[in-house]
């Protein structure tokens, strides 16, 4: 298991994301995702960080109505295998490779202030203190006042070997403060499905926050 302050390296993404290794490649939309769903969570523009091979994306633009969905991922190879399950899908997408601690601004085609909802799945736990701090201003670029952020991300509460480092909820708390203009709505205890314990997809424990940026002016 990773500690409190360690990133995985892109090095590790470059050389897995989009080959059908990653214990994240389930091929089959996250179940926290597919209940968000239901719930008609998503809606207007919805931004999907770190979409490796597209399932999540895919899944919420098949069963959801009146979205404009924009899916990235920082592998060009994962965009690549993501684009053409999108096609065969007959859903579109938009799909952009991005470095989300790179400057936003001058990197990508991502407009600022512009999405209603963006979702990730096992990015934020990947970062170290530093770059996740880099990750939520860049967050806060590209997401609309009373706009909704969800993050899905293994939390202290899976004790099993391997694996990013796990997201504590006194640190969501510290990060997403509504001194830093946000408000976090839940934060739930739920699932994150990954082969990273065992060759079956199976649950890691997870934090499945809601977390809302303030009206500002």
């Amino acid at each position: 298991m990773a500690s409190d302050d360690d990133e995985v390296p892109q090095t590790f993404f470059f050389s897995t994301s989009g080959t059908g290794n990653g214990v994240w490649e389930i091929n089959r939309p996250q179940t926290a995702i597919t209940k968000l769903v239901e719930q008609g969570i998503f809606h207007g523009e919805v931004l999907d960080i770190g979409c490796g091979i597209g399932d999540n994306a895919i899944y919420i633009g098949k069963h959801t109505n009146n979205v404009s969905i924009t899916a990235t991922d920082l592998v060009p190879k994962a965009i690549e295998v993501a684009r053409e399950k999108a096609q065969k899908a007959n859903v579109n997408i938009r799909f952009e490779v991005v470095d989300m601690i790179a400057d936003l601004s001058t990197t990508t085609n991502l407009k600022q202030n512009s999405y209603d909802v963006i979702f990730e799945a096992a990015v934020f736990h990947v970062f170290s203190n530093k770059d996740r701090l880099i990750y939520i201003k860049n967050l806060e670029f590209l997401i609309k006042p009373n706009g909704l952020y969800i993050q899905l991300c293994f939390s202290e509460k899976e004790t099993r070997e391997g694996g990013p480092r796990r997201i504590k909820k006194s640190d969501l708390y510290e990060l997403f403060s509504s001194q830093n203009g946000w408000t976090i709505e839940s934060i739930e205890d739920d699932v994150y499905e990954t082969t990273l314990f065992g060759s079956v997809p199976s649950g890691g424990r997870a934090y499945l926050s809601t977390i809302r940026r303030n009206n500002y002016t």
